[in-house]
């Protein structure tokens, strides 16, 4: 009967000095890249004017989300699972609150805390396609948060070559050392109090069609 590996026992989140290593890996792999940057002008704004915003992509972007709004004052969701420990310990390194939460696993708390931070002028950050897929499909978390909260919703993706892309179901992305990489966004999106559930339905496949045509975009100008 084959043995499970050691590592299966292993809470890589406890080992001393493992998420500062990380954090400052993730910082020094995105700082040696040529990157290029689509679209910034419908962040800058917000950013200046230090209003809220949910700024949203898929799983697969995660790495160059949160090393984009580093010291943004920003809140991240992550989920309770064991890996979510681990992330949020190198998240918390990077300058990130973070609210742990998932569907079924404390997400109505989390997404309710998270209220509290964007009304007070916090950026979020969300992941459109949640914590378990299906890979890029939006999911309707951040758009209750976008609803009560009166924050727009900032579509982010990008692209990468070379990368590495983990055998996960998001297929997450992580630059190589002096890669070129390319990071898009999109016109922010409204989401009205009073929304009934079709109009709710019509913004998140608009969110998805935006999120899917920024990935293509960033992929498309790597080819130029």
């Amino acid at each position: 009967m084959p043995q499970k590996k050691w590592y299966k026992h292993v809470d890589v989140a406890t080992i001393p000095g493992l998420p500062r290593l990380l954090a400052v890996a993730l910082r020094l792999l995105h700082a040696s890249c040529r990157t290029t940057v689509l679209g910034w002008h419908h962040v800058k704004p917000l950013a200046e004017s230090g209003q809220a915003a949910l700024c949203t992509t898929w799983h697969f972007a995660f790495p160059a989300l949160i090393n984009r709004f580093r010291g943004f004052n920003a809140v991240v969701m992550v989920s309770r699972s064991r890996d979510g420990e681990l992330i949020t310990r190198v998240l918390e390194y990077m300058g990130y609150q973070v609210e742990r939460g998932s569907p079924g696993k404390g997400g109505a708390q989390a997404l309710r805390t998270m209220m509290g931070y964007v009304n007070r002028g916090c950026f979020a950050g969300l992941l459109a396609d949640g914590s378990q897929g299906p890979a890029r499909v939006a999911q309707k978390g951040i758009l209750l948060l976008a609803r009560y909260t009166g924050a727009p919703l900032v579509p982010f993706s990008m692209a990468a070559h070379p990368c590495w892309r983990f055998r996960s179901w998001d297929r997450t992305v992580l630059v190589k050392p002096f890669s070129r990489m390319v990071l898009a966004f999109d016109a922010p999106i409204w989401v009205d109090r009073e929304i009934s559930s079709e109009g709710l339905e019509s913004v998140r496949l608009e969110l998805e069609n935006s999120l899917n045509r920024l990935t293509e975009e960033a992929e498309a100008y790597l080819q130029r």
